[in-house]
């Protein structure tokens, strides 16, 4: 089912709810939503950093998140077509309390839709200068160990509070930053053991305390501390420094995941929201011939391709199937994971010519075919590969006429 049999399901339904003028202003900003940026939510308790990534990301002049509008909202909403849910700490009760619960079928079927995201990585094993390293390590980790975590798209640790005031880092803040980094190490060490000391110590060179107290206001200590260790190592211009904090604070990494995951899958997720929304209406409030209403919700489940391969994408990402190697990696490229035109679903250069990309289509089913075929493979294994198969047709169904 496509987003436009999405449209004339929705129109469809207004008109069985005409009489019910609630239902056909909900279903009207339903065909309305289908047209306007993908809506991301921020979830989070507070103090997990939501505020501050979401503006992080929303002030990034980059392509790869144009189409999104981003949200801090306090709880999941039906107004969000994704969500991003962030935690402070990856341990068991507060995994279970962020990890995406279904509804409906349908619901469980499509819950291709949200991202996890250590928030605060900085924080974690006391700050030290290895915090980012050991929290993305961990992240890693919960995403193929935690059952929790097996319904996201991904677990990501970001430092937002570094990766904003990295991405807008000021020459007069590189000046301030790199007079603390001509301190000797062991002089400076004692100012930067708490925001107290940093700030109010006297200080052997010239940098006022009001300045020491924006810095971490803006940066965290954890981050001043970074910046300094930086610069000392070879980031010797604001732009260098700039772009080594973005990169450590993980803020790339989400950007990333969400433009794989949700930009490139636009559509289908709005088209989703919409049919949650009619299928949540059709339940509350029935009405004549309904079901046939009912019926066109459950073929849209079963014919929503891009969520099976979301899903898997996510699985073989996450060590949660038996691929690995050089084989996992050409099925999540199959399906869709490094970009969905043809010449990126098949590893082939922007320019390729039709032939080749026919060819290389043709070579890649017979491959998958055999896996999904395969007599001594697992269920589990057929399943995934038939899923390959049915991607690597809908590339070849472009030649036909």
């Amino acid at each position: 089912m496509t987003a436009l049999d999405v449209r004339e399901l929705v129109s469809e339904a207004a008109a069985h709810y005409r009489d019910r003028p609630h239902a056909v202003v909900m279903l009207r900003e339903c065909l309305e939503r289908l047209e306007e940026p993908l809506r991301v939510g921020f979830v989070g308790t507070p103090g997990t950093g939501k505020s501050t990534l979401v503006s992080a990301l929303a002030e990034w002049p980059t392509r790869a998140l144009r189409d999104l509008e981003l949200f801090d909202t306090p709880a999941p909403a039906e107004h969000v077509d994704a969500t991003v849910r962030l935690v402070r700490h990856l341990e068991p009760d507060e995994l279970a309390g962020a990890r995406p619960v279904g509804g409906s079928a349908f619901a469980r079927q499509s819950a291709v839709n949200s991202v996890l995201v250590l928030g605060r990585a900085d924080e974690v094993g006391a700050g030290r200068i290895d915090a980012l390293l050991t929290a993305k390590q961990l992240a890693r980790r919960a995403w193929r160990e935690d059952p929790n975590c097996a319904g996201f798209q991904g677990v990501i640790a970001v430092a937002g509070q570094l990766g904003y005031a990295g991405r807008a880092l000021r020459d007069d803040e590189f000046a301030v930053l790199r007079a603390l980094a001509s301190v000797s190490r062991q002089e400076l060490e004692r100012h930067l053991l708490s925001v107290d000391s940093f700030v109010d110590d006297p200080f052997p060179v010239g940098v006022p305390p009001e300045s020491r107290k924006h810095l971490v206001s803006r940066f965290g200590l954890y981050g001043v501390r970074l910046a300094i260790t930086l610069i000392r190592t070879g980031c010797d211009s604001r732009l260098k420094l700039s772009a080594e904090l973005v990169h450590r604070s993980g803020l790339g990494d989400l950007r990333d995941t969400l433009a794989g995951c949700f930009v490139a899958r636009g559509e289908a997720l709005k088209a989703r929201t919409a049919v949650l929304r009619l299928e949540s209406l059709l339940a509350a409030e029935p009405v004549p011939h309904g079901d046939r209403l009912a019926a066109r919700v459950e073929r849209f489940a079963a014919a929503a391709h891009d969520f099976r391969e979301l899903r898997l994408i996510a699985d073989i990402r996450g060590g949660r199937t038996a691929l690995s190697g050089e084989i996992a990696e050409e099925a999540a490229r199959l399906l869709g994971a490094q970009g969905l035109a043809p010449t990126e679903r098949l590893g082939l250069a922007p320019d390729a010519d039709p032939a080749e990309i026919h060819a290389g289509a043709e070579s890649a089913l017979v491959r998958w075919r055999h896996e999904a075929e395969r007599a001594d493979a697992a269920h589990a294994e057929r399943a995934a590969a038939r899923v390959i198969v049915r991607s690597v047709e809908g590339l070849l169904s472009l030649f036909v006429g």
